[in-house]
């Protein structure tokens, strides 16, 4: 019966060596997982931004537009929220700053395009960001 339990015994540490082996696969498929998340998450993250950021005022209505802009820039804030990525984030807050900033003088026929040029400039750098 001695010469049973070094087999037992064996057979216990491969089926440990088995099951350690099994939880590192395990976490490893989770941390890949994980990863392909994230990567999911912030290219939706990205689309919802840029699709903010491309707003565009109407500015044969400054006031509606002046709104429009800043409920804009707030969905903008929302989603920089939640950017786990620090350049994601500061990008989205760039072209949500410059959004939420914008004055009816901004939107004025004069003036518009100046302003649309700073947004541009911010919109470039979430591009840049979430490539």
């Amino acid at each position: 019966m001695r010469a049973g339990r070094p087999i037992a015994t064996l057979v216990l540490a491969l089926g440990l060596a088995g099951a350690v082996s099994g939880c590192e696969a395990v976490q490893s498929a989770q941390d890949t997982a994980n990863q392909v998340g994230q990567a999911a998450d912030k290219a939706q993250l990205c689309i919802d931004a840029l699709k903010l950021a491309g707003f565009t005022p109407d500015a044969t209505d400054p006031q509606k537009a002046l709104e429009e802009t800043q409920q804009k820039a707030q969905e903008l804030n929302d989603l920089a929220a939640k950017a786990g990525d620090a350049t994601l984030k500061d990008a989205i807050d760039g072209v949500a700053g410059t959004m939420n900033q914008v004055t009816l003088e901004d939107l004025s026929p004069a003036n518009i395009a100046t302003w649309s040029q700073q947004k541009l400039d911010q919109v470039a750098k979430l591009s840049t960001a979430c490539a």
